[in-house]
């Protein structure tokens, strides 16, 4: 028996798949359940799945989020055409859950008033924090956090949705939300890192014109121009929407505070501007990274391994892996449990796949960024 049970499914029916996965999360679970954190992919009524776990568990505090494609769950991908979905049951440590409605602009509001809920739910003094909104107004959420919750780590990331409904969906205490921010707050010994594992090659350039998370010129260029020249491919291969994918293992690097950030290029449009998936500002300098398959695959045991350094005793693992990661693995995400267990031993693991991640490399300073990884490990 443990404190930590896990259990999945790709059962297609919502209520028989929450049923499978309670009875399976609590099959070997000692101790009644203080959280539960539940992934599941948007194939599901996850109205249905999310309220059918709540009831089985009592009203537990519940927290979670759509994944892309599949969800994580100890040694396994767990995937299917029909949905797929991943719980796991914490009863070692005080929880609290905490939801808000994200309006226009109003990301630094919607942190707040969410962290200060579970922070109140909790009751105590929370070890971490789990974040998971949707695209867009990660930063100013963050900013919110700090202002409740001042240097207490973040861990997370960004719902996903592989469906063109784009569902990016968020769950908390019995409910699936869409442009909703939700937390949980935990108590209870933790370790935590956030990591990319990208090679810097050099290659830099100051931004020197953009708005929001978009970048137009690069060093007073067109920044699809420079993109280019640097990857040595013509933007009539690589440009577009083809970006998405081609700049998983060349994306462009950040740094903040001493550390190296990831950024996604995900799209490029006709004037030569890039979008990404994290705040761009003029002033910023971005680098070019690089990475292998392999060493994208090994970076799942690293981040984890990292975080294991900062608890005596480990029994679970909670992870937010880069969905678009995942497009450049292919089928060999599957790898990515057996390269954590070879980086720590076996132990319950639940994970997701994110469009945007958020973690703590600095002491109190929470950070979004792309095509990251960002771990917790429970104590």
């Amino acid at each position: 028996m443990s404190a930590i049970g896990t259990g999945s499914t790709t059962s297609t029916d919502a209520k028989a798949a929450a049923a499978e996965l309670v009875e399976r999360a609590k099959a070997g679970l000692e101790g009644t359940p203080t959280l539960a954190i539940l992934f599941a992919t948007t194939q599901y009524d996850t109205e249905a799945l999310v309220s059918g776990v709540s009831e089985l568990l009592g009203g537990v505090p519940l927290w979670g989020g759509s994944s892309s494609t599949g969800v994580f769950q100890d040694d396994g991908w767990v995937t299917s055409e029909g949905g797929a979905a991943s719980l796991m049951l914490i009863a070692d440590r005080p929880a609290g859950v905490g939801m808000a409605a994200v309006g226009e602009g109003d990301g630094f509001a919607a942190g707040k008033e969410a962290a200060r809920a579970a922070m109140e739910q909790l009751g105590g003094q929370a070890g971490a924090l789990l974040t998971i909104a949707f695209m867009g107004p990660e930063e100013e959420i963050l900013r919110g956090i700090a202002e409740v919750a001042p240097g207490v780590p973040v861990v997370g990331g960004t719902s996903s949705d592989h469906s063109p409904d784009g569902k990016f969906q968020q769950f908390a205490n019995g409910h699936a939300y869409k442009n909703h921010f939700a937390i949980a707050a935990l108590g209870g010994p933790i370790g935590y890192a956030f990591t990319n594992g990208y090679r810097p090659t050099g290659k830099k350039a100051t931004v020197s014109k953009a708005s929001g998370r978009t970048v137009f010129e690069l060093g007073g260029r067109r920044a699809m121009d420079v993109y280019s020249e640097w990857v040595a491919r013509p933007e009539s291969e690589i440009g577009g929407g083809a970006l998405v994918a081609f700049s998983v293992q060349y994306p462009l690097l950040f740094h903040k505070d001493g550390i190296t950030y990831s950024a996604h290029p995900v799209n490029s449009n006709p004037d030569g501007s890039m979008d990404f998936g994290a705040a761009m500002s003029p002033g910023m300098v971005l680098e070019l990274g690089e990475a292998s398959v392999n060493g994208l695959i090994a970076e799942a045991g690293n981040v984890v391994y990292k975080a294991v350094q900062d608890v005596g005793h480990p029994k679970a693992i909670v992870l937010a892996h880069c969905g678009g990661r995942a497009i450049a693995l292919g089928d060999r995400i599957r790898e990515i449990p057996a390269e954590v267990e070879h980086a720590v031993g076996h132990m319950p693991l639940i994970g997701y796949l994110a469009f945007g991640e958020q973690g703590v490399s600095v002491a109190g300073i929470p950070t979004h960024a792309d095509l990251s990884l960002s771990a917790l490990v429970l104590g």
